[in-house]
Parts: structure tokens; sequence; C-alpha cells
């Protein structure tokens, strides 16, 4: 299932061509469902969670220009709809080839894209892709939401009219939005940073950024979907937006920010039908929530949280319940967004690198008890090999092989921290 998931994503996205759609490029029909699009709250983006963390770099950069290029008509669209005095651009949930919004206003929708404009700068440190292409976008956007936000009167900054994908009413300051901001924003100031430019620009980001409305806690000790606390424990919704900020963002890990962490992980055992404290498994997870790509964005929760039975539970979920006999995923119907995002997924169990530190093996689940890995890539340009025996590493070597830094490295091994000088 690993294997073919790189597979796909380098046979449908590649340098010179159109980014994976909803069924990667794989369609028989002129009507295909939902018009093979690229829906902006979840599928595109889990399509190349596995890019970078699986050495397929050069297929990030055909949604890298498919997002230089619907910045284009997407700022028409934009001033249209917000204002014709407002600054950058965001996008609807369904995007088409040519640029075209439909249904919903996802107003992160621009912001997520970011994440990878981001991401790609993050793993192969190329300077020239930065200054010319990521921080140009990634500046844009965060002109859009510095003049968007607005005060709630206590000194927090509030997204207005925010959204939690296909779930709930429209309101200001909904925790999705919140964490994919804050995301752009850590994101922005890190590529500013490198390119050391921007200072009065970084100043206003920084702010506002540490403005923002923080996430709260509930009644019956989630994290919050919205910021009134009506989240219903027995809710088997498909979407979990308002755990972003664990995955595919970092605002939220259990070192940094282990309250909120808490929190998250009991909104994720809530959505898979464990509000009662028992036991997550792949039965435990019904109806709305038996989705393609609703498995992998579990287990790759679960996996940044440290949870690896549950992460290795979201694994079978998805081969037992949304897997065809040629192992592509089904939603229903066909998408291949479940067959990408579990490879990334995967990835996420073996290998970290989000919070500066290289974690090997950070949600090993029991029934891989003796592996090895080759190959993955971990953020600041390295790539990384391991082997493990009875669940604990037995080798491991990092490569600089895409940086300039030979500074020693800090590894993350069953939980002590190293030094480690790279190759």
């Amino acid at each position: 299932m690993f294997v073919f998931g790189r597979y796909l994503l380098h046979s449908s996205s590649r340098p010179g061509g159109l980014p994976a759609n909803l069924q990667g490029l794989w369609n028989d029909s002129n009507q295909p469902p939902w018009a093979a699009d690229y829906h902006t709250n979840i599928n595109v983006q889990m399509n190349y969670w596995c890019a970078e963390t699986t050495d397929l770099a050069d297929s990030h950069r055909a949604l890298v220009e498919f997002i230089r290029q619907v910045a284009v008509p997407s700022r028409v669209a934009t001033r249209s709809a917000f204002g014709a005095n407002i600054r950058g651009w965001t996008a609807r949930t369904s995007q088409s080839i040519f640029g075209g919004n439909s249904w919903q206003w996802n107003t992160v929708a621009s912001a997520w894209y970011a994440q990878h404009l981001y991401e790609h700068w993050a793993f192969n440190q190329d300077l020239g892709y930065l200054r010319d292409t990521a921080y140009p976008l990634i500046r844009e956007i965060c002109e859009f939401w510095t003049d968007r936000l607005v005060e709630d009167g206590t000194g927090h900054l509030l997204a207005p009219q925010g959204w939690s994908p296909e779930h709930g009413p429209r309101e200001d300051g909904v925790p999705y939005d919140h964490q994919i901001i804050w995301d752009l924003f850590q994101n922005y100031l890190d590529c500013a940073a490198a390119l050391e430019v921007d200072a009065e620009f970084r100043a206003t980001v920084a702010d506002r950024q540490a403005r923002l409305a923080p996430d709260r806690i509930g009644r019956w000790g989630q994290l919050q979907e919205w910021r009134t606390d009506r989240d219903d424990p027995h809710d088997r919704h498909r979407h979990t937006s308002h755990l972003f900020g664990v995955y595919p963002g970092r605002q939220i890990t259990p070192a940094g920010t282990p309250e909120l962490a808490a929190a998250a992980l009991v909104s994720l055992r809530a959505r898979c039908g464990r509000s009662d404290g028992g036991p997550v498994s792949d039965d435990t997870v019904t109806g709305d929530s038996r989705r393609s790509w609703t498995w992998p964005w579990r287990a790759a929760i679960f996996a940044r949280l440290g949870q690896a039975q549950p992460a290795w539970s979201m694994l079978r979920g998805l081969l037992r319940h949304n897997t065809l006999d040629n192992l592509l995923c089904t939603h229903p119907p066909m998408q291949v967004d479940g067959n990408l995002g579990i490879t990334g997924a995967i990835a996420e169990m073996l290998l970290q690198s989000h919070e500066g530190v290289i974690h090997l093996l950070p949600a090993l689940p029991p029934h891989w008890a003796d592996g090895s890995f080759a190959g993955l890539r971990a953020r600041g340009g390295y790539r990384v090999d391991c082997v493990w025996r009875a669940g604990r590493v037995t080798d491991f070597t990092i490569t600089a092989d895409r940086t300039r830094r030979r500074a020693p490295v800090r590894v993350c091994i069953e939980g002590r921290e190293l030094l480690v000088e790279p190759r």
C-alpha cells in the first residue's frame, strides 16, 4: 500500500503537468464525480502529504506551479467577493484546471496551499526557489489575512465568517481557520528569516499571529471545533478540521502544548466512536467516518500524538472498508486521496521532523516490531535510514544531502534526544 501510493503520485503528478486531482488522473468519463477537480478543504492537500517525506519532491512541483497559476484568476474572484481593496487572494472549495471556483468559499484555501509552498522549501532548502517562487506567494497570502482579521473586543483577532468544512454554521473565529492562519504566519516568518528580508512586515505578521484567538478546551475535555462549546461527543462526522493544528500543521504537539494535544486526542477518539474511553479500532469507526480520505488523516493525527495502535487501526480500517481489490481506494466512488494520504501517514508513523527534531519511530505499532526504512526525508534537507528490532532502533544514518549546514542534528530515539553529526 505504501509503495503503491508513491507509484500513484509519481504517475499522476510530474513537473510541467497538472497536479493529481480527486481521481489522480484515472478517469473514464466526461462527467466524473465532483468533476475530477481540486478540493481545497483536504483532498488536494492530502494527495501531497507523501511528496516530501517519501522523496517525491519533483511530484510536488506540479502542485506548486498549479498554485502559482491559479492565483491569477483567484485574485479577481477574491476582490469580487471580499472587496476591491483587499490584498492577496483565496479560493472556493472546488477549483478547476483553469482556476475556476465553485461551491462554498473556503477562505483559508490559499493559506493551506501556502503550507505546500513552504514544505517544498523546508525539505529541499533551495534558496532560489524560496526567493523567486514560494516567498512572494506566501507573503501575498499573508496580506489577505492581515487585511481580513477583525478585533473581538478583548484584544484577540478573529477570522470572520469562517467554516469548519462541510460541518456546522459559518461564524467568526472558527478554530480550523485560526490553526491554518497560524500555520501560514509561522511559515512566512520562517521563510522571511531564511531570506533575511521584510523586517517591518515580519513584525506585523508576528503581531497578528500572537493575537489570534487561541484554541479552547470544551466541557468534556475536547478541543473545540467552534468558539462556542457545542461539540457533540457522539458526532461521527467525516471531517476533523479542528485538528489541523496537530496534522498537517505543527501548532499543537504533545511536547509543546500538552493540554491542547490531550484535548485533540479526546476529540479524535470521539470521532472514532470512543467518547467512552474505550480502545479505538477500525470497527469503532462507523457511518460517515468511513471515507477513503478520513482514515489517512486520522492515522496521521494519531501518529503526531504518539498513538501507535490507533494509527495502525486507521490503516487497517482503510484496507478493510474503503479499498478495492486492486488496492485503489474508494470514497465511494474511487478517489485517489486515500492511497496517497495513507502513504504519507505511514511515513509519519516512522519519522517526524516538524518540531526541529528528527524523531525516529514516533508511533511504531507492535505489529511492526522488526523492520527498516531507507530514504525517507526530514525537514532541513536530510535523508534518513533506520533499522529496528523488537521495536528498538538498532542503527540509523542521517545524511545532509540537501543542505549546506553541517552542524549536529537533534535526533529523538525512544524519548532520548541526541546530537548527531550528519554524513
